[in-house]
Parts: structure tokens; sequence; C-alpha cells
């Protein structure tokens, strides 16, 4: 029995001798080079391409089992621009024997480097990846049902790997069709302490079309079955020198179905200095050279691939601060879901300067002149489903204020509500909602409008730079208009309203001297030396629109100087104006506003020609034909202050009566 015993552990000894041996000296003794034709001729015929190794072959055994090789191309097929599709500088990799036995993976290393692939689309539409990998060889017709699925996951129990490293990879991306060539050299990868039980740290850097981006960090652990379950990260990118940003959360199922839950932050930056390091041209010009150049965004997102939710949303953008929370329920169709809160904004520094804007605005009207104008397609509008809520506390524009801004917009199939807009204005507050409806060929627009003590003189002056009206301004307006251009909503536009300004004054007209002073307000006196203007208590101004003709029944001014009421016609189409002012009572010579003594008659005035060129007259046909009381006055009024040399050229014999009947054609003597 003893010399059984011996017998057989000298048997196993020796036979563990010579597997030693073996494993030791046969990479030693068997020349693995005479081999390669063989493996060329086998990779050959698994990818469809020509293969050449041209540097050494190299095969370890024991302990590691290790491979390496130089000098490797894989050939492009005939009719591109590159010989080889791929090249490799060298490659090594070690992979420990013994615990291949149990399903353990340990890996010493694994170094490609030099790697350079090439990728070209044909203006026929080809690929020079088209069909690599494909097999001439029938495929078997497996129809047994019962054949069992493999296990999920790599039936590993362990992989690991101390060192993975990529180096001085080229990827080069040539598309014929489209013209584009797009280059990224330099590219590295390293892993380190690769563990399904552990995080793997990386490093990542590339040059992406002449551009450095990077990626450090760490992912995982990767779990027994990677793809499958979660997957921690915790990145740091960056781009350019400019760009930096973290991203820190978990995957699920990313092989799967992907779902998310990250949180971004990505430190203050300059859009302008990105695009520049980017060698591109900034897309906008701004009035203000520095706007634009410091944005910063933080979130917390969480989604899969057709849904999002962000919460904790900020975003800076040049000392303005927006907090904001999105639900995307549907990215395509969107269903979106905002509600934002911004401190305030300064839009004037945003909007391009006035020379090109006033550029833009030349050259739009050169187009519109042409004839040929873009519709706008709609279609987009009428899939998505909105429910919007803004606020703002304060926004800078056109040299004004608005105040306490509140919007709320909802949008479906084609109809959007806003409801309400809201905002403080100059004292008072504006209160209005509106509705567009875009699923017609042309939007129709719906809109009410209410204003509350809104001080109009500031209002135009910061807004229109124009000092043409003061007082407090309470108002309500319905409208409706068809079209999206300027001229369709004037045409269709339909409505009512009223204007109320109280204790103001229009500047730059003396209503009060027009109707007074025939000589005086109709350039036949001295201009007076201050500056005109007709003070009120009250103005109210109804009015309805039909088709882009406003007509007011009855405007009244109402002061302790005066009592005047305007009836007529603007035509917001041909912007001709059709109106006239007609004064109802003085109470005395002096009054609200008026420190100079006024003599004279009250002359109803006619207000003809354009809203550009408004032309002013007296109405003494109305006058004299006896409708306004006191006829002989106002013909003693115009012979003792119409002298001929006013009213008729020089060279001309015309008798008085003849000349004011060229003055004012419309004026009837009998």
């Amino acid at each position: 029995m003893g010399k059984l015993i011996k017998f057989f552990f000298v048997t196993i000894g020796g036979l563990a001798i010579i597997v030693l041996a073996a494993v030791l000296v046969v990479p030693k003794i068997v020349d693995v080079q005479k081999y390669k034709p063989l493996l060329m001729e086998k990779v050959s015929e698994a990818t469809g391409r020509k293969v050449s190794l041209d540097g050494d072959l190299n095969l370890s055994i024991f302990p590691w089992v290790g491979v390496s090789f130089s000098d490797f191309r894989l050939g492009n097929p005939e009719g591109y621009g590159e010989k080889d599709l791929v090249i490799v500088k060298s490659f090594e990799a070690h992979v420990k024997l013994m615990p291949l036995l149990s399903r353990e993976v340990q890996v010493d290393s694994f170094i490609l480097d030099g790697p350079e692939i090439y990728l070209e689309k044909r203006k026929d539409g080809r690929t020079n990846w088209d069909n690599l990998g494909s097999s001439s060889a029938p495929k078997e017709n497996n129809t047994d049902q019962t054949t069992k699925a493999e296990p999920a996951g790599l039936g590993l129990k362990s992989i690991e790997v101390a060192n993975f490293t990529i180096r001085d990879a080229r990827l080069k991306y040539v598309d014929q069709q489209q013209g584009v060539t797009k280059e990224v050299t330099g590219l590295t990868l390293q892993l380190t302490d690769v563990n399904l039980e552990r995080p793997i740290s990386l490093i990542f850097n590339a040059v992406v079309d002449g551009k450095a981006v990077g990626l450090k960090g760490s992912i995982g652990p990767l779990g027994p079955k990677p793809g499958e379950g979660s997957l921690p990260l915790d990145l740091t990118i960056s781009a350019l020198d400019q760009l930096n940003a973290k991203v820190k959360g978990q995957l699920e199922n990313p092989t799967g179905n992907l779902a998310y839950k990250l949180a971004i932050d990505v430190a203050n930056f300059s859009p302008r200095k990105l695009l520049s390091a980017l060698q591109m041209e900034f897309p906008v010009v701004t009035s203000d050279p520095a706007a634009l150049d410091a944005l910063a965004i933080s979130m917390n997102m969480a989604g899969t691939a057709k849904n999002v939710a962000i919460s904790d949303g900020k975003m800076s953008l040049d000392g303005s601060t927006l907090d904001f929370t999105t639900n995307i329920k549907n990215i395509s169709p969107l269903n979106l879901f905002f509600d934002g809160k911004l401190n305030t904004i300064d839009l004037d520094r945003y909007l391009p300067p006035k020379a090109a804007s006033q550029a833009g605005q030349g050259a739009a009207a050169g187009s519109s002149g042409s004839g040929k104008t873009a519709k706008t397609d709609y279609e987009p509008l009428r899939k998505i489903t909105l429910d919007t809520k803004m606020s703002i506390g304060e926004i800078k524009v056109q040299g004004g204020k608005l105040q306490n801004i509140q919007i709320h917009l909802v949008a479906n199939k084609g109809v959007l509500k806003f409801n309400p807009v809201a905002m403080e204005l100059y004292g008072g507050n504006v209160a209005s909602t509106a509705t567009v409806n875009v699923q017609g060929k042309s939007p129709s627009t719906s809109l009410e409008a209410r204003t509350t003590n809104v001080q109009v003189g500031p209002l135009l002056k910061d807004f229109a730079k124009k000092d043409v009206l003061e007082g407090t301004l309470v108002s309500n307006l319905a409208l409706s208009m068809v079209g999206d251009s300027p001229e369709a909503i004037k045409k269709s536009l339909n409505g009512k309203g009223e204007l109320l300004f109280t204790d103001g004054a229009i500047v730059g007209i003396d209503l009060a001297g027009m109707v007074r002073n025939v000589q005086a307000s109709f350039g036949l006196a001295e201009k007076p030396t201050e500056k005109p203007r007709t003070d009120f208590a009250e103005l109210r101004a109804p009015f309805t629109v039909k088709n882009g003709l406003v007509n007011t029944p009855e405007t009244a001014l109402q002061s302790p100087l005066m009592r005047i009421t305007v009836k007529g016609d603007a035509n917001l189409v041909t912007e001709a104006l059709d109106m006239r002012v007609e004064p109802k009572f003085v109470a005395t010579l002096k009054g609200q506003g008026d420190t100079t003594e006024r003599k004279g008659l009250m002359v109803p005035v006619l207000v003809r020609g354009t809203f550009s060129k408004p032309q002013f007259s007296p109405d003494l046909t109305a006058i004299l034909q006896g409708q306004l009381p006191d006829a002989e006055s106002v013909k003693k009024t115009l012979e003792e202050g119409l002298s001929p040399d006013k009213v008729l050229p020089k060279d001309q014999g015309k008798t008085l009566e003849q000349g004011i009947k060229g003055l004012i054609p419309q004026l009837k003597i009998k």
C-alpha cells in the first residue's frame, strides 16, 4: 500500500514537473512567428478584410498568459481615402492563468498603444465598415424551442484589471455626402483598479478638432452583472481650459431601460471665451460687449430616455439669477411643465446695437418688398403641451422698467393661453389675458387688458423717448386679430376699449390756442417761446376698431379752461387721419397752466394727413354756415388778422376772399 501511495505521488509530481517545464520551455523552443500567417488568415476570414502583422508576435503562458504584438493593420476596401481601417502600433496583455479555472479573471495589464481608426462615408452612401465581420457561410436554422437561454451576466465570479490603458489613439471620420470631417487625436483612456466590487478610477483626455477635452473621476462598482442594476458615477468634465462640470449620481440598467439620477454643477464660465477657444464666431452681437460673459448652472436631474425632471435648478447669467423646476413628461411630442423665478435682467444689454438693429429692419423691409415672405410653420406648436409659470422681479428694456411680472402660459393642441400676464408699471398695475390659436393657417389672437394708475409721462419718456403726454392712466381693452405680420394684424384688428387720463397734459399742442386764435395757432403769427401744452383734469377716449379703422365717437377733454371733444377716425392700414376737434365751453380766459391772457374766438380744428405728418386747420366752414355762433365776428377776425401778403403770393393778384378760399378750400363765403 505504501509503495502504491509513493508511486502515486511520484507520478503526480512528475506530471507537474512536465507541465511546468512545458509552460516555461515551450514558449522558448516553439517559434510562434511561423504561426503568424495562419493567424492573419483566420482574422482576415473573420473580418472580410486584408490583415497584416509586420511586427513581432510574442506569447507567454505561466504564470501569466501574455500576448503582445506590433504593427497590426486591418485594411480598407477599394475606393476609400485611406489604405487601412485600423492600425495598432502595439498591443500587450497579461492574464493570470490559474484563476481562469475558477472563472476569475485577473489581468495585470491591458495596453493598446497608438491605435488609429479611419471611418468614411462615400458620396454613394457606402461606408468602409459595411459588412465588417460578415461571413458567407450559411447560418444554421436552429428551430429547437427547448434551447436554454444563456444565464444573464458574464458568468464570472470576479474581474480584476490592474491597468487598462489606451494611449495616443486617433479617430478620423469623413462624410463625403455632407462634406464633414471630424478628427480626434491624442485620445488617452486609463482605468485603474478595475473590479466588479469597487469603484473604477477613470482618466480620459482627447483633442477634438484641435480642442482639448478631459474627463476624470470614478465609475462603479459595476456589480456582478455589469450593465444591470445601479452604476454610480462621480465625474469631473473639463474642456478647452474654459468649461468645468461635475456629474454625480447613478445610472440604472445602462444596457436596458436606462434611468438616471444625477446632480450636475457647471462652474462659472464665459460663453464668449468658450466659443473663441472653439474658433467659432459668437452667434449674436449685443449692445453690451460684456454681456453673455458669465454663466453657471446647477441642477438635480432624474429621468429616462423618454422623460426628465429637474429640481433645484439654478442658472446665473451676468448677475441675473434664475431658480427653476422642470418636468418634461414626454420628450416627443413635448409635454413640459416649467416654473421659474428670475430676480432681475437688463434686456437692453442683450439687444443688438441700434445701428445693427436699424440695418436689420431695413433688410427686413427690403425682403418684404420683394413679395416673398417666408411662412411660419406652426405645426410644432400644435403638437406640444405646456404649463409654464414665470415670475420676474424686474426687467429693464428699451430704457424702461417692468416690475413684479407674473406670466402663466398653457398650451394644448395649438391653443396658447396666457392667463394671467400681470405686472407693476410706473406706479400702477397691468393685468391681461390672451389666447393665441394656431390650429388654422394663420394665428388668431384675442387680448383683454386692464391698467390702473399708470403714470404715462415717465413711461413714454423711458420707452419711447418722447414727451407728448402726461397723466394717470386707467384703461380697459378687448381686441382680436388674425395673422402674424404687421400688415395682416392691422387689417384684421377688431375690438373696443376706453382710455382715461386724469390730471395730465398734452405736450406739444396748445388746443386752447388753436381754438381761440386762428393766426397764432396755424402758422400766421409768431410762435410762442414756451413749449405749448394743453393741461386737462380728465381726458376720456372711448374707441372701437373694425378691420383696422379706429373710431372715437367722442373723446372728451375737460379742464377749468375748456371743454373739448374729438370725433373721427384713424386708419391703421393707411395711417390716414380724419378727426375734428371741437371746443365746447370756456369758463375763463385764464385757467390751469394758462399764465398768458388769451383772446379770440373758439374755432373747431380739423386733423387730417397721416400719423407721421398730421395736418391741423381751422374748421371755418362750420362757423360760417351757422353751425357755431358769432359767424360775423369770425369774418371780422379774418379780415383784420389775415392780411393779403400773409395768405397770397406777392406775384398773384387775388382778392382777400380768393386768398382765404385758397388757404382753406372748404371755406364757403356767401
